[in-house]
């Protein structure tokens, strides 16, 4: 059929159709998109063909000539694989109106005719499993030989035309005024997104002039590089001060457009400039990036899943800062980590006698949810400003302070840091024991204090019905505890997700500086406002993270109760108060098999709590930097083997304090 084809297209190489180009495509296609072998034998029988045959490769290099002199090529180099200025909402409705009704394609302009060849990406796939070396071999055979000079003329200045909308684009992106209100510099200095559109500007006019040969030579292409350097040096800089000034959507959208838009300056630059015999290679991995990028213009998935991107990026940076204070290294951190989580396991105590005594309200239920709500918001929020740590927190932090250190590491031999990164791995692990161990630790005897107290003023924490429930609440076989551990753990790691955005709003939106020049709180003095100010700027995010989980935890049982759906929360601190209180009720007369499955029970909550928020910040803040880490397996293994040499270290911190996890 491969002959079959190419003979035909030898034969008329001069049609303007696009069909037989897409009947080639169909025979390479494989019936897998990660089907190797098949790819491999489709592909050696088509370069078998063309290099046994001359007359076939010659017919279909005029084929594909003829269709490229004649077509509008600037949309595919300017458009297609980069971000548009289209929201979530407008992109959302297109897609779905394109699967409704598809868009008629015009086949004069190469970047339509392109996705309807590879039919709206659908085989994106097939066409990055491909090896680049076997697509440039490819591209290799199609521009071996002489080529007419109309065809080149006409890519070369339509690829000259696509370097100058680019180069404006990037000048007009480096003038935004949310880019100035983060790097002042801009404005005082000539900015380098200027200097390269005029650079560019001076470019395109002398290669224009070399083809119409008004001129012998060129100029030099090194310093628009140069200023793309400079231009990409300057997008760093505006991200590394978002720590400082916090970070926007809309901003974080623009960065990544605009690095978008110098990387495809740069691939032109090389295809304009660049050496010839390089072009098979980068055409292969052109193709695969517009093949992909066509995928995803079309696809929901894609779409949610890059403003999810996005919006991680904005909220997970300051959760990473606030996740190095969650992690110890020294024997003083480890005792302070300790002290800090045994005062939230005393609070936790008293919460959880005021949702026990809050139940014999007779309330409505969203009156019931508003009460429960408070006393766990109030009660995370006390716990925070008393500087207490509640364990099941630390994994929306921690996680993120792990992925910062993943992306650090780079992509070049990683393998060389994975001993620093299981040193850290084992860091966390610790932090998290002494932490649990502190809340758990302390919430149970203070419970069985306040519960004996409450006994012996002549009356029970708990009614004997309640303390069975309590217990029966407990049991991972005998009730939903995991589900409903599972359900905590979500809103821990969403709660981390709102501390985030908090903290960077505080930021970007200079609340605390707002709040000192506002005109209603005059009456407080000045020196009292700074320092109102100076703590929001440092715990709003922790604050509004509390309270949210608060609310959270509070109605999620009420919700489940108004739609008749099994929903509730279990928490591994909370758990262990409940079952101190429910001992003292039966005055500690309890059956040894009751005892060890309520104490399962409470460590399983524990485990499901901590596996379920780690996971999911873990997997957000890693898809948030865009870090692809493969190492996994090897890691556990450099974690093993330290563990082998000193075990101890899992539960106690070593003497030397741990290194960090180098930059590179």
């Amino acid at each position: 059929m491969l002959k079959d084809i190419l003979e035909e297209i030898t034969r008329d190489p001069e049609t303007d159709a696009f069909r037989p180009l897409g009947r080639l495509l169909k025979q390479l296609r494989p019936e897998q998109a990660d089907d190797s072998l098949s790819i491999d034998r489709n592909f050696e029988a088509l370069l078998g063909l063309l290099s046994r045959r001359p007359e076939l490769r010659a017919g279909l290099q005029r084929y594909i000539d003829h269709l490229l002199v004649g077509r509008r090529q600037i949309h595919l180099y300017t458009d297609t694989g980069i971000l548009s200025s289209e929201g979530l909402a407008a992109g959302f409705w297109r897609r779905v109106g394109e699967r409704l009704l598809p868009p008629i394609s015009d086949d004069q302009y190469l970047d339509e005719a392109f996705s309807r060849l590879i039919r709206r990406g659908k085989d994106a796939d097939w066409i990055e499993a491909v090896p680049d070396e076997t697509w440039a071999r490819v591209f290799e055979a199609l521009l071996s030989g002489a080529r007419p000079k109309a065809v080149l003329r006409h890519t070369h200045l339509e690829q000259l035309d696509a370097l100058r909308v680019l180069a404006h684009r990037v000048c007009a992106m480096g003038l935004e005024p949310e880019l100035v209100r983060n790097y002042p510099a801009v404005e005082a200095f000539e900015s380098p997104f200027m200097a390269l559109s005029n650079e560019t500007e001076r470019f395109v006019r002398h290669q224009r002039e070399l083809l119409q040969e008004l001129r012998e030579d060129g100029i030099d292409h090194r310093q628009m590089q140069v200023l793309m350097d400079q231009c990409h040096e300057l997008i760093r800089k505006v991200k590394r001060l978002s720590a400082q000034y916090g970070v926007s959507i809309s901003l974080t959208y623009l960065m990544v457009r605009m690095n978008q838009t110098l990387e495809r300056m740069e691939l032109l630059l090389e295809f304009i400039a660049g050496d010839n015999t390089s072009h098979p290679l980068r055409l292969a991995r052109f193709l695969k990036q517009m093949s992909r990028s066509e995928a995803d213009s079309h696809s929901l998935r894609a779409l949610m899943s890059r403003n999810t991107e996005l919006l991680a990026r904005n909220v997970t940076e300051h959760a990473s800062e606030t996740g190095d204070h969650y992690v110890t290294t020294s024997r003083s951190g480890f005792f302070d980590m300790w002290r800090s989580a045994a005062r939230a396991g005393v609070i936790v105590a008293f919460m959880a006698l005021l949702k026990i005594i809050s139940t014999r309200l007779a309330l409505a239920p969203l009156g019931q949810a508003l009460v429960y709500s408070l006393n766990y918001s109030f009660g995370f929020m006390l716990i925070h400003i008393l500087h207490g740590t509640i364990a099941t927190k630390q994994p929306a932090m921690t996680a993120s302070h792990l992925a910062a250190s993943v992306e650090q590491i780079g992509t070049h031999r990683p393998e060389k840091h994975l001993g620093d990164l299981a040193r850290l791995c084992i860091d966390v692990f610790r932090s998290q024991f002494i932490a649990i161990l502190g809340n758990v630790g302390i919430a149970f005897p203070i419970a069985i204090a306040v519960g004996l107290m409450w006994q012996w003023l002549g009356h029970f924490p708990v009614s004997v019905d309640k303390a069975n429930h309590l217990i029966h609440d407990l049991s991972p076989i005998d009730s939903l505890a995991i589900f409903h551990a599972a359900i905590a753990g979500f809103f821990l790691f969403l709660s981390g997700i709102i501390s985030g955005y908090y903290d960077n709003k505080a930021i970007y939106s200079r609340i605390p500086e707002r709040i000192i020049a506002h005109r209603a709180l005059y009456w407080i003095s000045r020196r009292r406002r700074e320092k109102i100010a100076k703590y929001l700027r440092h715990n709003l995010g922790a604050l509004a993270g509390n309270f949210y989980f608060g609310v959270m935890l509070g109605s999620m049982g009420t919700i489940g109760f108004l739609f008749g759906l099994p929903l509730d929360i279990r928490h591994i601190a909370f758990s262990t108060a409940n079952f101190a209180y429910a001992l003292v009720t039966f005055d500690f007369v309890m059956s040894w098999q009751v005892v060890a499955i309520s104490s399962i029970g409470i460590a399983a909550i524990g485990m499901t709590n901590l596996g379920v928020s780690f996971s999911l910040a873990l997997m957000l803040a890693l898809k948030s930097r865009g870090v692809k880490f493969r190492l996994w397996w090897p890691l556990l293994q450099e974690i093993f083997a330290q563990l082998k040499q000193r075990p101890l270290t899992l539960f106690w911190p070593p003497k030397a304090v741990a290194e960090s996890v180098p930059t590179n």
